[in-house]
Parts: structure tokens; C-alpha cells; sequence
């Protein structure tokens, strides 16, 4: 039921209610803001030199491989450089500093945390 006055409108049903929603809600995994930039940072650096080892002008090429950071940090470390070449054996350029690099990159970067919902 809604009470009313020339000003505002009021419904009873939202009596109760905390004032705050979000103290209601479930916690929700929070991110650091410097390991999403540093990923952010690592997954732009990437996308370019891909286009660079496989000779893309643009974006939206189809010789251009999907590979994200999280590819890379599913791999086990021991593993990583032979099935990153194995993966980049299209490329048009020498793939071996990339791979190093990419490699050293990762090392840095916090693996996320998968997600049990």
C-alpha cells in the first residue's frame, strides 16, 4: 500500500529494508586496481605484438590468434614456451623474444581466481 502526500510517495513494503542494499548483498570477490592495470597493461602489449608477428594492419583480422593472459597463465610454467610456440608456429615473425617476454610477464601476474557460482 502506498501512502501518500502532495510531495512524495512512500510504499509500507520498504519498511524494514536497510538504508544501504549493498551491506545486504552477498561480498563479491574485490580486485586490486594495480593487478588489473598491470593485466590490462600485459593483455595490450600483447594483442600488439600479435599483430605485429603475424603482419595485421587491423584488429579484426582472422589471422590473428585469440590469446589472452589468462591462456597463458592456464599452461603450466614448466610447459609454457613449447606449447606458446607450438600455438604461434603461424606466425610470420620470429616468435622466441616474444615468448621469452611474455613469459617474464606472466610471472608477474596474480592467476584469477575461478569462480564456484
Amino acid at each position: 500500500m502506498a501512502v501518500t502526500s502532495p510531495t512524495k510517495v512512500q510504499f509500507d513494503d520498504c519498511v524494514g529494508e536497510p538504508k544501504n542494499k549493498h551491506k545486504a548483498q552477498p561480498p563479491t570477490q574485490r580486485y586490486d586496481r594495480k593487478e588489473i592495470q598491470k593485466r590490462l597493461d600485459v593483455e595490450n602489449w600483447m594483442d600488439e605484438q600479435l599483430r605485429d608477428l603475424f603482419g595485421c594492419k587491423d584488429e579484426s583480422s582472422d589471422d590473428l590468434p585469440e590469446l589472452d593472459i589468462d591462456d597463458v597463465l592456464m599452461i603450466e610454467e614448466s610447459q609454457r614456451v613449447s606449447k606458446l610456440k607450438e600455438y604461434l608456429k603461424d606466425a610470420k615473425k620470429p616468435v622466441d623474444a616474444f615468448i621469452r617476454q611474455l613469459v617474464e610477464k606472466a610471472h608477474d601476474i596474480k592467476p584469477v581466481p575461478s569462480s564456484d557460482y
